[in-house]
């Protein structure tokens, strides 16, 4: 009878660690289970390519992806926002499992300040872009001024409508590529009374008449003036005119 007791006693015993056990095994598996997952949870991003932009700002666009699961996160949907952005040309985004993000960025880089009531930049593409004030304050670039004010020819993100503008552009573009010594010393580029385009170097300042076409081999001859001046400068003279064909005439500061 005591014997049979014990074998009840102790049969009671195992289903109840039996019990226990059933009970404590979902929890452990659903534990390992969540720890497992929270290795898929982005935890490292990292942003390249920013120049004008800080990285503040990019995640600000990009918004809270953090902690999420990686395979939540829809790179062609960020790539997408980040592109909205005007100053961003290009984004590629890429995961790098377990749990990081890497987002590669091309920014626009601005060529030219547009010097309307309100300014805008502009980049070599003719898209035009939000007024960066810190870009402003640290970068020296040429001012557009002269040119149509109305602020619907300049829709941010998008191309100018206005036909001098992108003229301007190209002019700033091909002096960048061609003649950067001289590409850094302008200071504006604008519109006379004669619908001529004229520079003006930040230097004096000297006046360099441009005129209406041909502006490209007008450029050519400017860069071989300069190059025959030896140890003089462009910025010696207080006038340069190249509207002639072939031809420079050149007035020194009296």
């Amino acid at each position: 009878m005591n014997k049979s007791k014990k074998i009840g006693f102790s049969m009671h015993k195992i289903k109840i660690l039996l019990l226990v056990i059933l009970l404590i095994s979902p929890i452990s598996l659903s534990y390992k289970w969540s720890n497992y997952r929270r290795i898929f949870d982005t935890n490292k991003i990292t942003i390249s390519g920013n120049i004008i932009l800080d990285k503040e700002s990019y995640f600000e666009i990009i918004g809270e992806i953090k902690d999420k699961q990686i395979s939540e996160v829809s790179s062609k949907k960020l790539s997408k926002e980040l592109e909205n952005n005007p100053f961003v040309k290009a984004a590629r985004v890429s995961k790098q499992y377990p749990n990081s993000i890497n987002i590669d960025i091309v920014e626009r880089k601005p060529i030219a300040i547009i010097n309307n009531k309100k300014q805008f930049l502009i980049d070599h593409e003719a898209v035009i872009l939000p007024n960066s004030k810190s870009f402003i304050d640290t970068t020296l670039i040429p001012m557009l001024s002269g040119f149509n004010p109305a602020n619907d020819l300049y829709p941010e993100g998008d191309m100018t409508f206005s036909i001098k503008v992108k003229e301007a552009v190209k002019i700033l573009d091909f002096i960048q590529l061609n003649f950067i010594e001289f590409f850094n010393e302008i200071s504006e580029l604008t519109i006379n009374k004669d619908d001529e385009f004229e520079v003006i170097l930040t230097e004096e300042p000297t006046r360099v008449i441009l005129g209406k076409d041909n502006i490209q081999m007008k450029i050519d001859i400017l860069k071989k003036f300069d190059k025959a001046l030896g140890q003089r400068q462009l910025t010696d003279y207080r006038l340069l005119d190249v509207r002639y064909s072939k031809q420079l005439v050149a007035r020194e500061w009296i």
